[in-house]
């Protein structure tokens, strides 16, 4: 039985799933998804960490024997907090969903427009909906869908995206300064939610096989070469000079941004997945242990192996 093998066994003698196995080691799902598929091992003080978990030692957790379904685990490594993260999960998303029905009945009553409700009350629901939906990265997927109801209520009530920034060198008293401000604490918004996200997935290790990278690659010039290009020469020269809010052009327009946005992301998160791999893997290779690799040679009466400068 192999090491993953093993960890599935004992996993589901707990009745845990990959998420709650990845909340009580403090890493993500992926991570557990490639040990019990033998792709990846963990580091040894995760090793540690999943036989007290298990309640087994380092030798049952690695060979694979028979360990008895009696064993008490430690309260503080359980993930017990995963009851708490659902209720506190449920509360708020509760909460959301009751703020925005609010807020859309009273942009009804009110001012009588529906739209003007949803673009005020989207945010909330939108939240709301994830609390429910989503057990992992909760936040972060709240967070993202808040900048991009903002974005999108931006660009269409005054027409501002955080690509006006690039016109900053032409812009003039009478275009506003303030859109332009808007356009800049757009785009740092963006940057801060690009972080999160990088610092989100830090656990996540891939490593750098040639399907991984060429895909890494294709993504690359998808994102920063097939999609402008496709959008400035092919879909751009079909739209009007002017068109209203509501023309397919617009919201062709602003999903183009939000795919491109989401596929950055996306390519960010892998390719430091796989340098964080490779990263591990240069280190492997110190002075001190190529050292210890030319006194073993001189020990067996081997030639020292030539160490590059």
């Amino acid at each position: 039985m192999t090491l993953g093998e093993n960890i599935v066994r004992l996993r589901t003698q707990k009745n845990w799933s990959q998420g709650d196995l990845a909340d009580a080691l403090e890493i993500s799902r992926q991570s557990v998804s490639k040990w019990e598929t033998d792709a990846s091992i963990p580091e040894l003080d995760k090793l540690l960490k999943l036989s007290e978990l298990f309640g087994v030692t380092l030798d049952e957790l690695v060979r694979g024997e028979d360990v008895p379904k009696t064993e008490p685990v430690p309260a503080s490594f359980a993930p017990q907090a995963t009851p708490e993260r659902e209720k506190r999960r449920t509360i708020a998303g509760t909460v959301l969903l009751c703020t925005g029905a609010v807020i859309l009945v009273f942009c009804l009553l009110l001012a009588g427009d529906l739209l003007t409700g949803l673009l005020f009350a989207s945010p909330f629901l939108i939240c709301g909906i994830i609390c429910f939906a989503v057990k992992q990265r909760t936040g972060l997927y709240c967070g993202w869908a808040v900048y991009l109801c903002v974005d999108f209520y931006l660009r269409f009530a005054i027409g501002v995206s955080w690509t006006t920034i690039f016109m900053t060198h032409l812009w003039t008293y009478e275009m506003n300064y303030m859109c332009l401000a808007i356009a800049w604490v757009q785009f740092f918004a963006m940057l801060v939610m690009i972080v999160c996200t990088m610092r989100s997935y830090r656990a996540l290790k891939l490593p750098a096989t040639k399907k991984e990278v060429t895909w890494l690659i294709v993504g690359w010039l998808a994102a920063l070469v097939v999609l402008p290009l496709l959008m400035s020469y092919g879909i751009m020269p079909l739209m009007p000079l002017t068109y209203s809010k509501f023309s397919p052009y617009f919201f062709i327009n602003v999903l183009y941004s939000y795919v491109r946005l989401a596929l950055v992301n996306v390519l960010l998160v892998r390719t430091l997945a796989i340098w964080r791999v490779k990263r591990e893997q240069g280190r492997l290779t110190t002075p001190t242990q190529r050292n210890g690799a030319h006194v073993q040679g001189k020990e067996k009466g081997e030639p020292p192996a030539r160490v590059p400068p």
